[in-house]
């Protein structure tokens, strides 16, 4: 039976690919075995078993819908805690698919849970309301972002709409770049990397002197992808030149690949074929690749790293040259 196997592929003592039964279950409508898969997630959680909780979580949120979504979030607080190194990625993705379902359903369970008293139930609140956001919640998420807990501000950074679409938010993600957690920096970093205008560069350059080196390898192709083709450009390459001379080598990676978006100061890559790091060397095969026709020397440094001792380097380097005769 369909249902039987689920649990025995929770449990452990069944093996294979659950997931295409977990998408039947899910869509079949059957809702007698909501009662049971209900049960079978909330042992699973008890007893921290991550992988069939996630799985009872999917058939579940296809079964009952809103319905269930107070105890999905409930769940899922307790997956933010952090237990065991578990983020609940997963179950968050059965929750984002019941909010998709039903707004407004879900909305209203979690703005009470915003104003309640149990933290964990707040940060999950906070996460869930990027789903069901609407311009009202810019004061919660503005409060939040100002939250003594770190963990808190790192959520609510997450939980802002595109910068490219509403000014506020964009505001807050730039103030964000100088709060004094490492990790809700570097999350303000990647939100502005996609969608802001080149202007967000002037306030991007002066972290490439940030404490954090995963701060600082967040800065690579965020700068290079915002200032390519603007009149920041010139202050763009000045700080990736700095970055490519970094002591961590995720840092002079990301730094390559930002140089190699930027198309320009690529003379700087020179330097950098040598490197001791194989990665920092497959990120400036890659920016020279994607450079090739228009910068003359990336053909002769081509050439020289498909003698590289690393093969990814070699294979990447060769199909470049490959590819442009």
């Amino acid at each position: 039976m369909p249902l039987a196997d689920l649990f025995r592929y929770a449990d452990g003592t069944l093996d294979g690919d659950p997931w295409p039964l977990v998408r039947e279950l899910a869509v079949s409508g059957d809702r007698s075995a909501a009662a049971s898969v209900q049960a079978a997630l909330e042992r699973h959680a008890r007893e921290r078993n991550w992988y069939g909780r996630d799985l009872m979580a999917h058939v579940l949120a296809g079964l009952s819908g809103a319905e269930v979504f107070p105890l999905l979030l409930r769940v899922f607080a307790g997956a933010l805690r952090g237990e065991d190194d578990e983020d609940g990625e997963r179950l968050g993705r059965a929750l984002s698919a019941v909010m998709r379902a039903d707004r407004a359903g879900c909305r209203a369970v979690i703005l009470p849970a915003l104003a309640g008293d149990d933290p964990d139930l707040r940060r999950a609140a906070l996460w869930a309301l990027r789903d069901v956001f609407e311009p009202s919640d810019m004061g919660t998420l503005r409060e939040a972002l100002a939250d003594p807990d770190p963990a808190i501000r790192r959520i609510a950074v997450s939980s802002l709409p595109s910068v490219a679409e509403d000014p506020q938010a964009y505001e807050l993600v730039v103030a964000t770049l100088q709060d004094p957690d490492d990790w809700v920096r570097h999350h303000a970093v990647l939100l502005l990397a996609w969608s802001a205008p080149p202007a967000v560069v002037d306030h991007l350059v002066p972290l490439t002197s940030d404490p954090s080196w995963y701060v600082r390898s967040a800065l690579g192709q965020a700068i290079g992808r915002m200032a390519a083709n603007s009149d920041r450009a010139p202050a763009a390459a000045t700080a990736l030149r700095k970055l490519l001379a970094d002591s961590e080598s995720a840092v002079r990676s990301h730094a390559a690949t930002g140089l190699g978006l930027l198309g320009e100061s690529l003379d700087a890559l020179q330097s950098t074929t040598d490197d001791p790091d194989w990665w920092v060397r497959a990120a400036v095969t890659n920016a020279l690749a994607a450079n090739l026709r228009r910068w003359p020397p990336a053909r002769p440094l081509l050439a020289q790293l498909t003698r590289d001792e690393n093969p990814t380097v070699r294979e990447t380097a060769k199909k470049a040259l490959h590819a442009s005769e």
